[in-house]
């Protein structure tokens, strides 16, 4: 009995033990989860360190590039240190033309030049000069030079070299005497400046003179004078202001004219042999040849026959002779139907269709932005203006009386159109 009732007392508890294996098993699961995270951080944690290694090895490269650029930029300073400024491209020139000429160098080791009768006078670029954006190629047997604008070169600026965003470069000679002439080539730039300076400079082709500011650009000081082109737009520009030309096309090769002894500069399509536009130049020191390219390149003729030059002052004289006298015109056509008092009157009368009027009596946008710029907050100042230029194109009353009236109406203005032609009749016929 004691036996059968301690057997029966003892108990295995089976529900514990069911328990304990469900608590084992989910640590295992946890214990797995855990594994499983830790492998994937592990994972993510090689791939930054990949990924920030491949950044080291980048950056260590483009500093190796940096330090190799740096370097090379370094040996050409010290390698233009060492060149002279100037190259003998005047003296060169003397022996191609077999001419002795008196010379006396400047403070730069340039050479004053007084141009005499008969003479050709070819002329190179002043390195000193040349903006780091340009190449330039001197043929000094055909006296030609070709500028071209890179403006992914490198950019290495010494003293008396144009900087900024003045791509400009000099002639190496100094004018104080004489004719001199020479053309350029700029059909495959739109935009660029050629002229003179008191030294000169280049944005088309110019003059400019020997104190011009390396900073600025041909045409935007006082001792620089120029033909610009403006991104397809041509005009002739001094210490500033433009002047509109009446072109038909762009030119496509500049003549410049440099007449050192009377003091002027004067501008042609020399392809056409049209005179372009003539500035009174500064000639209180010596002029140089100046050329600025802002796009694509411009091959310059120094070698240009004198011929040429004497065939291009004949035509421009000729076309002076026929131009009539403006003052005496202008006074005559005060006591005309479209006096000085009629045209104000229209002018306060014309609102925002003026432009499309303008443009029907054939004035340029060039001629009608320009007075703009001069009046620009006095409208019926821009219209009269716009009006007594287009006034002096005109032959008579009659013509100007029907260019004037269909263009009135083709600017959506017959009533003015029809109170101007009754007005002009009244005139006409006073009874």
């Amino acid at each position: 009995m004691d036996c059968d009732s301690g057997m029966a007392s003892w108990n295995p508890h089976p529900s514990d033990g069911a328990r304990d294996t469900e608590d084992l098993e989910e640590k295992l699961r946890q214990s797995e989860e855990l594994r499983e995270e830790t492998a994937r951080k592990l994972e993510e944690e090689t791939q930054l360190k990949v990924f920030y290694q491949g950044q080291v090895s980048q950056l260590e490269s483009k500093l190796q590039d940096h330090e190799e650029r740096l370097c090379s930029l370094e040996r050409k300073m010290a390698s233009l240190l060492e060149k002279p400024q100037l190259q003998p491209v005047v003296s060169e020139t003397d022996k191609l033309a077999g001419q002795d000429q008196s010379k006396s160098g400047d403070s730069q080791g340039l050479v004053n030049r007084e141009i005499k009768a008969g003479e050709t006078c070819t002329f190179g670029l002043d390195p000193a000069t040349i903006h780091g954006k340009l190449e330039t190629q001197e043929d000094s047997d055909k006296g030609n030079i070709l500028i071209k604008y890179n403006g992914d070169q490198e950019v290495v600026n010494t003293l008396g070299r144009f900087v900024g965003k003045s791509h400009t470069a000099l002639g190496d000679v100094l004018v104080s005497g004489g004719r001199m002439y020479w053309e350029v080539d700029v059909h495959k730039s739109n935009h660029y400046r050629i002229g003179e300076h008191s030294l000169p400079a280049f944005r088309y082709e110019g003059v400019a003179t020997k104190t011009v500011k390396r900073d600025k650009w041909i045409g935007d000081t006082k001792k620089s004078w120029c033909i610009r082109n403006n991104d397809g737009e041509v005009s002739a520009r001094h210490n500033y202001e433009d002047c509109g030309l009446p072109l038909v096309r762009n030119p496509p090769v500049i003549g410049v004219l440099l007449d050192y002894d009377n003091a002027k500069v004067h501008f042609f399509d020399a392809d056409s042999s049209k005179h372009l536009h003539t500035y009174e130049v500064d000639v209180s020191e010596p002029v140089r040849p100046a050329f600025q390219v802002n796009e694509g390149y411009v091959v310059v003729d120094t070698a240009v026959s004198l011929a040429k030059m004497e065939e291009l002052l004949a035509v421009m004289d000729a076309a002076s002779d026929s131009i009539p006298d403006v003052k005496h015109e202008a006074s005559l056509r005060k006591t005309r139907f479209f006096n000085d008092a009629r045209l104000t009157d229209l002018s306060k009368s014309l609102g925002k269709e003026w432009r499309q009027v303008a443009s029907c009596l054939g004035l340029e946008k060039v001629q009608l932005d320009k007075v703009e710029i001069n009046y620009p907050r006095d409208h019926n100042r821009q219209v009269l203006e716009g009006l007594s230029a287009w006034r002096l194109t005109m032959k008579d009353d009659d013509a100007m009386l029907e260019e004037l009236t269909s263009c009135l109406r083709k600017g959506g203005r017959s009533d003015m159109a029809e109170k101007i032609q009754e007005e002009y009749e009244k005139s006409e016929n006073p009874s």
